[in-house]
């Protein structure tokens, strides 16, 4: 492959502090084949692992997803958590940092397995002729994409950093660099003590790779999904996890791959979220990258927000607890700052 720059990629948080973002280096002998990200403060706090969790609170790798906002959304790949539609059997939870430094081995605490409370598809119609015939029109999953929301969090537990995501804007281009990240080492055993410490520390692999070509209705009937077809070896643990653009901005979901095999090279498929069109209704918060819309308190003859909520049902209720005078306003306000504009 030839020369090319590798990525920076920040959070949200990280660009008005001092904290800066370092280049994620491939191995240059295999710059699209997998490779360990240390950066515990960072990515690590807005990419993270998916599990299941059985009704006996046993925990099963399953895949990945990151934070796209301040009020605990996440995206992932729709099958990551299609498991959830069981009866009641498991739910998906996330594996969040700790809100601590610490040194040598310590026991993960409970407040770092974060369930999710509930989540949103999109579904469409089936190709069923016979089935409308009938009246029993069946519905389908339109995109691999699942917008997922996370319960409180507890004391224990670093509250998630977020990454920007371009949903306007951006076009992939056949021959444009693509960067994925996620947990490859993910199975789909049982999560053991020591592997919990592993993917807490050091279980976060990226991997570069080249778009080939962009596929507007998807690959197939089973999944219309718009997608990106990508020249790289994505392990099946990254599936969720955010494909980022030189920029920095998320403009996919990893949804299936196939391996590299000797000199054969690997397939990755993205969820293209440019084109995802129906995900605005499930994620309302998205705006511009770097950006989310939601519900600010402002007290009377401020300009800065006394705090941002993501319903304005929550924006009223805490504005009632101020006892003073205040206005609720619909804003969009840069991530990480007190930056808002009026909606």
């Amino acid at each position: 492959m030839e020369h090319f720059v590798p990525f920076e990629i920040a959070t949200c948080e990280m660009i008005d502090s001092s904290q800066r973002a370092y280049p994620l280096d491939p191995d240059p002998e295999r710059p699209f084949h997998p490779f360990r990200i240390q950066d515990p403060f960072g990515l690590r706090n807005a990419v993270v692992p998916v599990f299941r969790q059985d009704t006996k609170g046993q925990l099963f790798g399953f895949g990945t997803a990151f934070n796209i906002n301040q009020f605990g959304t996440f995206l992932t790949a729709h099958h990551v958590i299609d498991f959830s539609g069981e009866s009641g059997t498991s739910r998906p939870v996330l594996f969040l940092s700790m809100h601590a430094i610490v040194f040598g081995s310590v026991t993960i605490p409970s407040d770092c397995f974060v369930p999710i409370t509930g989540y949103q598809i999109a579904m469409m119609d089936s190709d069923d002729p016979m089935g409308a015939l009938r009246g029993r029109q069946e519905r389908k999953v339109a995109m691999d994409l699942a917008v997922m929301q996370a319960s409180p969090l507890g004391p224990r537990v670093r509250p998630p950093q977020t990454v920007s995501v371009c949903i306007n804007g951006w076009r992939p281009q056949v021959g444009d660099i693509l960067l994925a990240i996620g947990y490859p080492e993910l199975d789909l055993s049982e999560l053991s003590a020591e592997s919990q410490k592993m993917l807490l520390s050091e279980g976060m692999y990226g991997a570069y790779g080249r778009i080939v070509d962009v596929h507007l209705n998807g690959i197939g009937t089973a999944n219309p999904s718009p997608v990106i077809e990508v020249e790289t070896d994505w392990p099946p643990g990254m599936s969720g996890g955010p494909v980022f653009n030189r920029a920095g901005d998320v403009v996919g979901i990893v949804s299936r791959s196939i391996r590299a095999e000797g000199d054969l090279p690997g397939r990755g498929y993205a969820v293209d979220l440019g084109r995802a069109y129906d995900i605005q209704p499930f994620a309302p918060s998205l705006d511009a990258p770097g950006w989310q819309v939601c519900w600010g308190v402002f007290l009377v003859n401020e300009i800065e927000p006394f705090s941002v909520h993501a319903a304005e049902e929550d924006a009223v209720s805490a504005g009632d607890l101020l006892r003073q005078p205040h206005r609720i306003v619909k804003v969009a306000n840069k991530i990480g700052t007190k930056d808002c504009m009026s909606v």
